[in-house]
């Protein structure tokens, strides 16, 4: 029992809120790991058998965060970063965190009424522990899948926010190196990641070169003595490691009937060994028993080759009208078309409706991608034998539930490879030499008289707790080489207003990842602006902007070996040229840096070209997608329907218009066709807002007839605006009256947080002097100011940013500031004048040369170096780039104008 002022939370009040939030009564794990969340006493492992829960840390999280607040002392973390691997296809993180959302979002609606006290508690405790931007008590955003980054998890570092992503979206980030951001989102990303924050790892044994990546930014986070660092819980089902502090099941979880039930599920284990050339025969012969009666059977295979060779000769034993009996699912699908598997295919719903009636029976083909994160319940399982840890997911995902009636049989299919001595190297020939331990070790399980092994969780568990590490070891997926992470190499990612290459820098890859000899990835993406970009011969640099800026979600993208994506991508071409001799088409190459060039699909298809871990953006024309099961298709010539789904998917998605648009002055007249859907209008598309343009023919050049100009923009509405771009917000508010908004806003942060008075009040002085190189008069003239008297902070039009000439508002600001009483014998100084300078994503450690054009400036500039390194010290990486983002939360607030002027004039703005 734990005191709260003058009443007591015990378990009944978490059962109550628990129920309410999940609709399930919680197990002894899950009351522990709250007791273990209540006072700040943080697991580093949670290892459990796969079916019981592990995702309900969320809702553990969220309500010993809220039974901290009733109290009034907060020792939890304000976020909770959900990292799920890779290869997930949709995670039931996300679920849950939009479920919960919903509820405290309307605690009182009709669909949990019964709850309603419960939820209405646990919001109004939220609620008082945020700066009030929002009667949102929870901010979720997803950094995958089906759903577009929403943007509320960086806005507001006050609100408890859930942010589910996958190791390669969080760890760049995490690193200062997010893939797709630019200047001003690396450090602004890295400090509210990287600070209070609590970085759930799932499945952390399938990962464990980003395991390692985790623990040594807590390592380095100690050693600087962050004042708010993170801390990193992993979930496994089977952990290796045994030096960490681990939270698993208790005796009362023992008795637990439920849990009992799904330890004890019955899976009867029978394996099938046959030659290499027989094996897909086999497959589907297994599969096709079970046809029969009407059960749900998945089976794995490890490539997307394998899993479309064995769908279609297994729709061909089934008969002509089996194929709506049947799915598909592997990690080469593009995120479209994956989504709409998972939203819109009755068999794949099947799989994830447990009580679900079918008729006939139905299968689901998949890869790896449906081994984790997936809530699938199947009745049986027919697979190819792989290691210890990947087999161990695939039972979880049959008979997950248990019960009396009913029994899976899981058939495994191994297969002995021609020429093993001969032809395997390196992670091959370790990959099989674990797929033959973990048949050594599953073959020591009991058997049964008819030759079938019990496979129940219980057994398998207790199978593993026997077994010494190196045997787990042999049988596990072989573990990459883990590059160590070192202060210099920290020291120089965080140095995030360098874009460009440099000696020493590094790529987070690698990091991430581990170093092995798999074969590399690389990213197919179609967009229809890639044939206007390449004809207008638009710059390196410019090409970046335009990709940071419209930027490649994850629904656009499909993943594929690299290999695999060369060849398709050459035969792609050799049919092309069947038809046009000389065919080829423009295509942008990205880098995880955002770094872009255009080169064309002849010379990227070149067999010396290197394509590995670079997304290929291939104009709409060249065709090559597949479009019924969505992956690369080398034979497909002709351009498809949603080839190109950057903007239409994003506001069927989450409703935030985001459009691309064609600007063109033909004969002094303005004219705007929309690219995607040719819509043509004679005026400035309603409720939109410029947020990148790309002149594609300046007037001067009077290439095509009567066309005087004409440029490419990125059009997007106020919603999204400000986050994205909040130095040029498309709204008319004045200097002195935006400089007061973000002091409020700045001083509702610091207070919320309850951060030392010193830096509360170096914040708020930071907010007072962060835009006051904008009423200079260069950028009024850019901010098309027509009364210099009364200068702005945002303004409904603005020229392009060449007519600035290098000047940034943020260096003056700091001129300014640097003069200033106050600020010169404020014990914070430092700290003030760097907020200042990098509210922009500059000053780490640098501005651009073109904004020091005096040798007084060049003395500004120095000491802009040397404070930074001293203050990075001082505060750490990620404590730094927080202190940073507080900031800039604050200005994005205020650009967002969630305020009114009444609200200024109380006694509230003052600190």
């Amino acid at each position: 029992m734990h005191n709260h002022g003058n009443r007591a939370i015990d378990h009944d009040d978490f059962d109550k809120w628990f129920l309410a939030l999940t609709d399930f009564s919680p197990f002894g794990w899950q009351k522990m790991l709250f007791d273990h969340f209540l006072i700040g006493n943080f697991p580093e492992v949670i290892d459990l058998p796969t079916g019981l829960g592990k995702t309900s840390i969320i809702p553990i999280w969220l309500i010993a965060l809220a039974a901290q607040a009733m109290k009034g002392k907060i020792k939890n973390f304000r976020r909770l970063v959900y990292i799920v691997n890779r290869r997930t296809v949709v995670d039931q993180a996300t679920v849950i965190a939009e479920k919960i959302c919903d509820r405290l979002v309307d605690p009182n609606s009709s669909s949990w009424k019964k709850h309603a006290q419960s939820l209405n508690q646990l919001r109004d405790a939220l609620l008082t522990m945020s700066a009030g931007f929002s009667q949102i008590p929870l901010a979720v955003s997803t950094l995958r899948g089906e759903l577009a980054d929403n943007e509320e998890w960086k806005t507001d570092p006050t609100r408890p926010s859930i942010i589910v992503g996958t190791i390669d979206m969080i760890g760049s980030k995490l690193l200062f190196s997010g893939y797709g951001d630019g200047r001003y989102h690396r450090p602004h990303h890295a400090g509210l990641i990287g600070q209070d924050a609590l970085i759930v790892h799932d499945e952390a044994h399938l990962t464990p070169a980003f395991s390692a990546l985790l623990r040594s930014v807590v390592k380095f986070q100690k050693q600087s003595r962050e004042s708010w660092p993170m801390q990193v819980l992993e979930l496994s089902a089977t952990m290796l490691n045994n030096n960490l502090k681990v939270l698993s099941l208790g005796k009362e979880d023992e008795k637990d009937k439920i849990i009992e039930k799904r330890l004890n599920a019955r899976k009867r284990i029978c394996f099938h060994h046959v030659d290499e050339d027989g094996f897909i025969e086999k497959i589907c012969e297994q599969a096709e028993k079970h046809n029969a009666t009407p059960s749900k059977v998945i089976v794995y295979v490890r490539s997307p080759e394998l899993a479309q060779k064995v769908l279609k000769l297994l729709l061909k034993k089934l008969g002509s009208e089996s194929i709506s009996r049947a799915a598909l699912l592997t990690g080469t699908i593009r995120g479209y078309e994956r989504d709409r598997l998972v939203q819109e295919n009755p068999v794949y719903r099947a799989f994830l409706d447990h009580d679900s009636k079918i008729v006939e029976t139905i299968y689901l083909v998949s890869t790896s991608a449906g081994e984790v994160g997936i809530d699938l319940d199947a009745d049986h399982m027919v697979c190819d034998l792989t290691t210890l840890d990947s087999m161990i997911q695939r039972l979880g995902r049959v008979n997950r539930r248990g019960g009396e009636q009913r029994e899976a049989f899981v058939d495994v299919v191994v297969q002995k490879p021609k020429n093993i001595d001969n032809k395997r190297k390196g992670t091959e020939r370790a990959l099989y030499q674990a797929t033959e331990a973990t048949l050594n070790i599953l073959s020591r399980l009991p058997c049964n008289d008819n030759k079938t092994y019990n496979g129940s969780p219980n057994r398998l568990r207790k199978l593993l707790s026997g077994l010494d590490e190196k045997e787990k070891n042999r049988a596990f997926y072989p573990k990459p080489e883990i590059r160590p992470l070192t202060d210099i190499m920290l020291d120089t990612l965080s140095l995030t207003s360098i874009m460009k290459p440099f000696p020493g820098r590094i790529e987070v890859a690698p990091f991430l990842h581990g170093l092995s000899d798999e074969a590399p990835l690389t990213y197919i993406v179609w967009r229809k602006e890639v044939a206007l970009l390449s004809k207008a011969r638009v710059s390196r640099e410019m090409l970046g902007d335009w990709f940071r800026a419209c930027r490649i979600e994850t629904h656009e993208r499909l993943r594929d070996r690299t290999d695999r994506v060369k060849k398709a991508l050459q035969k792609l071409l050799k049919n092309h040229r069947k038809n046009a001799k000389y065919f080829d088409v423009p295509v942008i190459l990205l880098d995880e840096r955002g770094n872009a060039e255009c080169r064309c699909l002849s010379e990227i298809t070149h067999k010396d070209f290197n394509l590995s871990y670079l997304t290929a953006v291939l104009p709409v024309e060249a065709g090559g997608l597949q479009t019924e099961f969505g992956t690369l298709d080398g034979t497909s010539v002709v351009p498809q329907t949603d080839m190109d789904t950057a903007e239409n998917y994003r506001a069927k998605v989450d409703g935030r218009r985001f459009e691309r648009w064609l600007f063109s002055k033909i004969k002094g007249i303005d004219c705007w066709e929309r690219l995607l859907t040719e819509e043509a209008l004679s005026f400035t598309p309603p409720g939109l807002y410029e947020a990148e343009t790309v002149i594609l023919q300046e007037s001067s050049e009077n290439i095509e007839e009567d066309v005087e100009s004409k440029a490419l923009m990125l059009m997007i509405d106020v919603k999204q605006e400000a986050p994205q771009s909040p130095e040029a917000t498309k709204t008319i508010q004045t200097l002195a009256q935006h400089l007061k908004i973000i002091e409020y806003y700045a001083g509702k942060i610091a207070r919320s947080l309850s951060i030392s008075l010193y830096l509360q009040n170096a914040l708020v002085i930071a907010a007072q002097y962060h835009d006051r190189g904008k009423a200079w008069p260069v950028w009024q003239n850019y901010a098309c100011n027509s009364d210099p008297n009364v200068p702005l902070a945002k303004s409904l039009r603005y020229l392009h940013g060449r007519f600035l000439g290098g000047y940034r508002h943020e260096f003056g600001s700091l001129i300014e500031a640097i003069v200033d009483d106050e600020i010169q014998n404020h014990p914070e100084r430092d700290l003030i004048l760097h907020l200042i300078s990098a509210h922009h994503g500059w000053a780490r450690p640098h501005f651009q040369f073109s904004t020091i054009n005096t040798e007084e400036n060049e003395k500004v500039a120095a000491e802009v170096m040397r404070r930074f390194g001293q203050l990075q010290q001082r505060f750490g990486r990620w404590g730094l780039a927080w202190l940073e983002a507080l900031l800039r939360c604050a200005d994005i607030a205020a650009s967002k104008q969630f305020v009114d002027s009444t609200i200024m004039d109380s006694e509230e703005v003052r600190v």
